[in-house]
């Protein structure tokens, strides 16, 4: 009997705190326990404020539910949209970095100075999330390689044909996990050579 006393208790004062908001707000509403209506007319009236009051709640909130929704998918579309520009951006400056490297491996193999390509790669595979970086000449010899484990190896053993064969500066998201930086080197009338570099995939 004390819990259901205290439910009661609980109930009652419910009641009497949102009796006690309605006639803060509604001057008539606190004049209903002095008025001379039977008990059975004030608990229909009381009850259809009631009603009244919580479908007003539920629609504030099923708006604000909807707002918030909203504003999230703009968020993930905005969010989206960034990074897509980003990649963009990123994807030029790797093809104006791709162009200025073919220059300068150009005319350093023009003159057969492999020791000053080597010297060039050596600095590239420094910067961040590089792997590995080598120069594969039109026949498919590996003239150059940061990895010297590879010293031995075949350019077209590390990359198929159609990358090799590629015949301006490109970026490949996913070749056997890795990303690549494709250059191909162009002598005055042909390709003569071309420089991979390599870089290590960003976690998700």
């Amino acid at each position: 009997m004390t819990d259901r006393n205290k439910q009661d208790q609980n109930i009652q004062s419910q009641a009497n705190t949102l009796f006690s908001m309605l006639s803060a707000k509604f001057e008539w509403v606190g004049k209903i326990p002095t008025m001379q209506l039977p008990a059975k007319y004030a608990a229909i009236l009381v009850g259809i404020i009631v009603i009244i009051f919580a479908w007003k709640i539920i629609a504030v909130s099923k708006v604000e539910s909807d707002m918030a929704k909203k504003l999230e998918n703009e968020r993930v579309l905005i969010t989206q949209q960034a990074r897509e520009y980003a990649d963009l951006q990123y994807m030029k400056e790797e093809e104006r970095f791709g162009q200025i490297l073919s220059w300068a491996v150009r005319g350093e193999l023009i003159r057969h100075n492999l020791d000053q390509i080597d010297q060039y790669l050596s600095e590239i595979v420094k910067m961040k999330d590089t792997e590995r970086v080598v120069l594969i000449d039109d026949e498919g010899q590996l003239l150059v390689s940061t990895d010297k484990r590879l010293e031995e190896t075949k350019g077209t053993e590390l990359f198929p044909k159609e990358i090799l064969n590629l015949q301006k500066v490109t970026v490949k998201s996913d070749v056997d996990g890795k990303k690549i930086l494709v250059v191909p080197v162009m002598g005055l009338n042909k390709k003569i050579a071309t420089v991979v570099v390599s870089y290590k995939l960003s976690k998700l």
